[in-house]
């Protein structure tokens, strides 16, 4: 298929009076020749490829931002906006606003936020996804909040557009998630007396940490006892909850386990590819690409200091896993301090230089690119964000933009729909050197 970037958007009958007068001419006569019924139609690309090639297989991983914090409550309030709707029109089933706008106005509860109105958004049947036990057809709601979205989406729209074939995403993030620790590939995993040392180490921290906690809930008990002698209002007394102490077993499962479920979810999906996409025909599967978000939890505990070794050893460990010597590989680069120059020496800063190197090195150079993701700061929410009083001065007015603190990049589904575009770009730019 010819590329198309979704931030370019498909033109439907609604976006006509967009267009210059001789072509608003020429559209108005064709549509008139159309049924009525076809007038609201989704493009002739959404539709599931009938290409007998294998399906192209991208792996995207990552921690709560690869989940995708694309809030759909901001998305709302801007696809009523002229200015900022056609941002999302290809999210939008048969990028009809109205009907759009009018579904969720019928459905929405304005006395109970949590209810989730309906949404008609638009199904992508040339792109399949697969994220942690929900599978089916590219469309908003494979993120992280209920109907959100992440990276993947615009990532999926810029590579159905590119492939004839069918194209198969599988997403595997969880937030709170460590390159250090739960992604730890098996090439950069301590040895047996490493474990053991720290194991004790962390064993003796524990051990003290209890008996100070211990103390402190004693301390603050009696007072807590003493106070609710004379007061109304009694106060619970607090519990003494100690950290365990570990086996090296215990200790060690925790690194390399987020790896493990990846991997794992991974050879799942495609050994059963027909029970999960009814519409796969056997046509078989190649493994195309990884893209990687993350490193906000390498900030902490000296982290960062082996972030660049252990990035390569992923990359190294997932091409050596599914045989895939060549496997093109995306990496988003830390945004988070948006339109602010990152801090020299900052643990963030290191990351970031980190995430730069691997894809810079003579090694991935020609098959890796990093991503700035900065420059997908959604401005529009940092200033309400960081604006006169701060986001909590009019809620209402900062959930037409965002809905989450900055380390989640504010929440802002143009960030989210930005990055998408950018990560599949990249993937499309290494992609294309095959060719």
């Amino acid at each position: 298929m010819v590329y198309s970037s979704p931030t370019e958007h498909h033109v439907y009958p609604t976006q006509i009076t967009a267009m210059n007068l001789p072509q608003l001419t020429c559209k108005i006569s064709a549509l008139l020749l159309l049924p009525a019924t076809l007038l609201f139609a989704e493009p002739a690309e959404f539709a599931a490829s009938v290409n007998n090639g294998k399906v192209k297989v991208f792996i995207l991983a990552g921690q709560s931002n690869m989940e995708g914090r694309g809030f759909p409550e901001p998305l709302v309030w801007q696809v009523g906006q002229a200015k900022y709707r056609s941002r999302y029109t290809h999210f939008i089933k048969d990028g009809d606003y109205d009907a759009f706008l009018k579904k969720v106005a019928e459905t929405k509860d304005p006395e109970d936020r949590r209810k989730t109105p309906t949404y008609l958004w638009s199904e992508r049947k040339d792109v399949w996804i697969n994220y942690l036990g929900k599978h089916g057809n590219l469309m908003v709601g494979y993120g992280a909040p209920n109907q959100g979205f992440g990276p993947e989406l615009n990532f999926g729209h810029v590579i159905g557009n590119y492939y004839d074939e069918q194209v198969l995403i599988i997403k595997t993030s969880w937030g709170g998630r460590a390159l250090a620790q739960g992604f730890l590939p098996p090439s950069s995993m301590p040895t047996q007396a490493e474990f053991e040392m720290m194991t004790i180490a962390e064993n003796n921290k524990n051990a003290e940490w209890n008996v100070q906690q211990q103390q402190r809930v004693v301390r603050n008990n009696l007072k807590i006892k003493e106070e609710n002698k004379t007061a109304v209002s009694k106060k619970a007394l607090q519990v003494f909850k100690p950290r365990e102490i570990l086996s090296v077993d215990q200790y060690k499962a925790r690194y390399g386990i987020d790896y493990r479920n990846m991997v794992q979810e991974v050879h799942q999906c495609l050994g059963n590819l027909k029970e999960r996409f009814p519409g796969y025909r056997g046509q078989g599967y190649e493994m195309k690409g990884f893209v990687w978000f993350q490193g906000w939890n390498d900030q902490y505990n000296d982290r960062w200091l082996t972030y660049e070794h252990n990035l390569g050893n992923l990359i190294r460990d997932l091409r050596r896993e599914f045989s895939t010597p060549d496997m093109k590989v995306v990496i988003g680069e830390m945004g988070h301090d948006g339109p602010e120059e990152p801090k020299v020496d900052a643990p963030r800063t290191l990351i970031m230089a980190a995430q730069q190197a691997v894809a810079k090195s003579a090694e991935f150079r020609k098959t890796a690119i990093c991503v700035n993701t900065r420059q997908y700061w959604d401005m529009d929410a940092h200033n309400i964000y960081h604006g006169p009083g701060g986001w909590s001065k009019d809620i209402d007015k900062w959930r037409q933009f965002g809905n989450d603190r900055p380390y989640h990049y504010l929440g802002s589904p143009w960030f989210f729909a930005q990055a998408g575009t950018g990560f599949g770009k990249a993937m499309l730019t290494l992609v294309r050197k095959d060719k």
